[in-house]
Parts: structure tokens; C-alpha cells; sequence
């Protein structure tokens, strides 16, 4: 099947309570039935905390406005990606106040960005009516019932563009387990030929397989790794598990978002092993076996 076809499937049964939806969804995106009440692998301790009740801290922190104070407090404001206008209302965004490129995003989930590389030339009406969207929608509710972004306020933010002639910037991803990493995914091209390679943190290919392919040579490890790492180590020490997301452009560290449920739950990882590997990192601190590594 499909990832069109299981998503259209996993829509038709949103009709279904919370629990009973979760549990179909994981049969339907990891191929597997299981009752989550003892959770192994790391797609089914995803789906099981995603049950839980969160705390204010995790709510904080996927919200991607109240986040900058976290990231502010534990890593520094020099982090931070420069805020232009923070939107509770479409009709107020205003282009012609804009400096520059800029990025528009929902903050409220996933999947609500726009980037505006020449902001002169945007089609106003349309991005209006783009985040005027985003504000009526309760993404909890009509997207995969992520729980962290629930009840969340409906507000977008205005950032600076810290791309490159209009690209997205290479996107890093920090999987951090009790704030130590156990895998970083690099994301490039995001929206024209996206890969994501999926690396040890020694900067070695996993020999694994998720939704988008690899990119086709190991991607270039950024010469100030080590604080990247540092900065992965302080955002997440309050977590169990937490994916950190962060740029690096010039040289210069950025922040991204902090995500507690990494893709919806949705994406599968090949072979199935390693996703018990990464369980076993999460619930007991256990390297993943060299034998996952190329």
C-alpha cells in the first residue's frame, strides 16, 4: 500500500476515539498490531506517549512561539532566528513592513510555512487567505491527533528567511534519548529533490531506510558539529525523547523546532529492528548496535 493510500485510509477512521484511532493508525503506518500497553520500539513508544496527558513544558515547547523563551532560557537568544510579527489575526499581516525575505509558519503544527524569498512580489490575497486557514484550524483535531499541539492558541509568526536565493536551508535533526543523541537526520532540498540521510552522531550513514531516500554523498558535516550537539544536549534535558531541529547557515547555529512526535507517528523505519534499536535507547540508554551502520 501506498503512503497516499494509508493516508487516505487513516482518515476515514477519525470518526473513531482517541485510543481506537491510535491503534489503527499504527497498524496502518508501521504494519503492525499492537495494544501499546507495553511499548518496545520507538514508533510504538510515540504512539503510546502520544496517549498520555502532556505536561505544560511539552505544549511549551511545540508551540512555535512560546518555544523561543525555552530556547532563549536553556541554549541563549543568539539561537533564536529573528521575529518580525507574530499574527493572531490574517488580515494584519502586513507586507509592506516586511525588511526582507521572510518565512511565515503556523504555530499551532506542522506543515504551515510559506517562504517569502521577495516579499514585493507575493501574492497577498492568497498567503492571507493561506494563514487565515491556518487560524480557523485546530490541527489536533482535523490532523493526526498529535496531542502535544492540543489546545495550543491559533497564532502564526513572521521570521527572517535565513536561506540562500530562495532555498530552504539545510534542515538537522537531532533524535535525542534522555539528552544524548542517538540519531541525526539531515534534510536537504526540502522542497525540490528532498532527501533525508539518516546518520550515527559520529556523522557515519545508518544502513536504514525511511520515507525519502539518501542523499547521494554523505552530506558535509558543519565545522562547529560540537555545538550544534551542545545546543541538541541543552534543549532537550528535560525530555525522554525529543527531536531538535536546527539550521546551519555561514556558519551559524539556528534554531528550528522542537517536535515530540516526529512525523505524525506515520513514518515507518526499515528494517524493523533498528525502530526496536531506537526503543531500547529510549527506554534503557543502549547504543544502537554497530550492525544498523554501513
Amino acid at each position: 500500500m501506498t503512503i497516499d493510500a494509508r493516508v487516505l485510509l487513516a482518515r476515514r477512521l477519525r470518526f473513531l476515539p482517541d485510543r481506537q484511532f491510535a491503534l489503527a493508525k499504527h497498524a496502518i503506518f508501521q504494519g503492525e498490531l499492537t495494544t501499546l500497553r507495553r511499548p518496545r520500539t520507538w514508533s510504538q513508544l510515540l504512539a503510546a506517549k502520544n496517549l498520555e496527558e502532556q505536561s505544560e513544558l511539552v505544549h511549551r515547547t511545540s508551540d512555535k512561539y512560546e518555544v523561543r523563551s525555552y530556547v532563549a532560557e536553556k541554549a541563549g537568544e543568539k539561537y533564536l532566528i529573528p521575529l518580525f510579527a507574530l499574527l493572531t489575526d490574517a488580515a494584519d499581516l502586513d507586507f509592506d513592513a516586511l525588511p526582507g525575505p521572510c518565512v511565515i509558519k503556523g504555530t499551532h503544527g506542522c506543515d504551515m510555512t510559506i517562504l517569502l524569498p521577495d516579499p514585493t512580489r507575493a501574492d497577498r490575497a492568497a498567503i492571507r487567505e493561506t494563514v487565515r486557514r491556518w487560524l480557523r484550524t485546530d490541527f489536533y483535531t482535523h490532523g493526526w491527533r498529535e496531542s502535544p499541539y492540543r489546545g495550543l492558541p491559533r497564532r502564526a509568526v513572521v521570521e527572517q528567511f535565513i536561506g540562500e536565493a530562495g532555498t530552504a536551508p539545510t534542515d538537522y535533526k537531532f533524535f535525542m534519548f534522555h539528552g544524548e543523541p542517538g540519531m541525526v537526520v539531515v534534510d536537504q532540498d526540502r522542497f525540490t529533490g528532498h532527501t533525508s540521510t539518516m546518520l550515527t552522531p559520529e556523522w557515519r550513514e545508518f544502513a536504514v531506510s525511511g520515507r525519502f531516500a539518501f542523499a547521494e554523498r554523505l552530506p558535509e558535516q558543519p565545522a562547529n558539529y560540537a555545538e550544534m550537539l551542545d545546543v541538541a544536549r541543552a534543549l532537550s534535558s528535560e525530555f525522554a525523547f525529543v527531536r531538535i531541529d536546527l539550521y546551519n547557515v555561514d556558519g551559524k547555529i539556528h534554531f528550528g523546532e522542537i517536535t515530540h512526535n516526529p512525523g505524525g507517528g506515520l513514518v515507518r523505519l526499515q528494517p524493523r529492528e533498528f525502530d526496536l534499536a531506537l526503543g531500547e535507547m529510549w527506554r534503557t540508554g543502549a547504543p544502537v548496535p554497530e550492525r544498523f551502520v554501513r
